[in-house]
């Protein structure tokens, strides 16, 4: 089975399951039609189509439980259920992020912490994520220009993203809720070491 994972990505395997969906799909309505005659009788024609409606909706019904039990496995979750190594408060301003180590338990207005924070390697870090005018998105991106992890940043509302950097090097941090004018300028940068 970890092989077979390892060998499709979730996207190829909702592709062929979604393939092999309206194959089936298809399968029915040409069976339907090769079973038929023009000769047949109305009811007769209508009983058989409900009948096998009902153990076509039946069999479907089956194969998504299956699916999703199946699928459970491949979401990334698993993977944060360890013990944080380290915590990061993070709060968005227009148009700013302030960072900082540690968890901020008083009131946000009065947080200081900085654009830029430094983060050890290969370590599962808690982001405590919040904001202290209006909405912004907390987005962390790798130097390519992929989004790695985001989670809102809410006014008066904490969420928690972890995350493990494995690869040392700088990422950015950027808003991906429009804030206003500045929002482009909304920057800020993870060093990992």
């Amino acid at each position: 089975m970890y092989l077979f994972s390892m060998l499709l990505t979730m996207h190829s395997f909702v592709g062929i399951i979604s393939f092999a969906a309206g194959a089936l799909v298809v399968l029915v309505v040409i069976f339907l039609m090769a079973t038929s005659s023009v000769e047949e009788e109305k009811t007769s024609a209508k009983h058989k189509v409900y009948k096998l409606r009902g153990r076509y909706f039946f069999a479907l019904v089956i194969l998504i439980i299956a699916g999703l039990f199946v699928s459970l496995g491949f979401l990334p979750y698993s993977k944060f259920r360890g013990k944080t190594d380290e915590t990061v408060t993070v709060v968005a301003r227009q148009w700013a992020w302030s960072m900082a180590p540690g968890v901020y338990n008083k009131k946000i207005s009065d947080f200081t912490g900085n654009n830029e924070i430094t983060i050890p390697v290969n370590k599962n870090v808690k982001f405590v994520v919040t904001s202290a005018d209006a909405n912004h998105n907390f987005a962390i991106y790798n130097n390519k220009g992929e989004l790695l992890a985001q989670t809102q940043a809410m006014p008066q509302y904490r969420n928690e993203l972890k995350y493990t950097f494995r690869e040392k090097g700088e990422y950015h941090v950027l808003c991906l809720e429009y804030c206003g004018m500045a929002h482009a300028y909304m920057y800020g940068i993870i060093h990992v070491q």
